[in-house]
């Protein structure tokens, strides 16, 4: 039986060591990458009176955050949009406006934001209000800067405070496997700096284009690298359900 060792995402890693099975591959659960959330009240890094367009969510590791916003602040932003289809459903239970759909990666979620924003601009429409169409909050990981950036070369005030901190977890050496899946470029940089070329798997499997382009920096380490065509268990699922001998 064929092994792929799931390093994350750190949430809910036995769902997606389920998926794996259910296709006939052994899983083994491997982080490594520890999440501390900071607990960390909105008051303590929001200004008074501050509302944004946009409220972005781009790991449930910020969730706890956004939790505590949607109680406090229900109102700080007009819309709401976030990577993946769990956090894009708790943000519509917590009672934000979430128009677009749920985003592959960050660079996927920050396509999607601006397309909306030229999209009001090219008719005239500002949902909240004047002098706020290019504004987004962005509760993050300390690792995590991909989002800003991007928006911010579009023309968007990023207010991106840090809720939680990536810890790399310690690991001698790694598994014998056939694959590896990886679900950040954090733990991407884990793994490399921690074991040798000879325990690599030949397939190394991103969750997305970020972690896709964290993997290619190193390549050829792996002799295959591919991505999922969606961030979800399933998608991995019938990927190595058509993963070559």
């Amino acid at each position: 039986m064929k092994r792929i060792l799931l390093t994350g995402p750190v949430e809910r890693l036995d769902a997606w060591a389920e998926a794996v099975r259910t296709v006939g591959w052994d899983a083994m659960e491997f982080p490594l990458i520890g999440i501390e959330e900071l607990g960390l009240r909105p008051e303590a890094v929001l200004e008074p009176g501050a509302r944004y367009e946009w409220l972005l969510v781009t790991s449930r590791s910020a969730l706890p955050f956004v939790e505590r916003l949607a109680e406090s602040t229900p109102s700080i932003a007009a819309r709401a949009g976030a990577v993946g289809e769990f956090a894009t459903d708790r943000l519509r239970e917590l009672g934000f406006d979430v128009p677009i759909v749920a985003a592959r990666d960050a660079a996927h979620l920050a396509e999607l934001v601006v397309a909306g924003a030229e999209a009001d601009s090219s008719v005239g429409r500002n949902p909240s209000g004047a002098g706020r169409e290019l504004s987004a909050l962005w509760p993050r990981g300390d690792r995590a800067a991909e989002l800003a950036l991007a928006l911010r070369s579009s023309g968007f005030a990023v207010h991106d405070p840090v809720v939680y901190a990536s810890r790399s977890l310690a690991a001698s050496s790694a598994p014998a496997a056939d694959a590896v899946f990886f679900a950040s470029p954090s733990a991407c940089a884990a793994w490399f700096a921690s074991f040798e070329p000879r325990a690599i798997p030949d397939l190394a499997i991103a969750i997305g284009d970020t972690t896709f382009e964290a993997l290619l920096a190193h390549h050829p380490t792996f002799a295959r690298i591919t991505r999922l065509a969606e961030p979800t268990p399933a998608a991995l699922a019938l990927a190595l359900a058509h993963a070559q001998p």
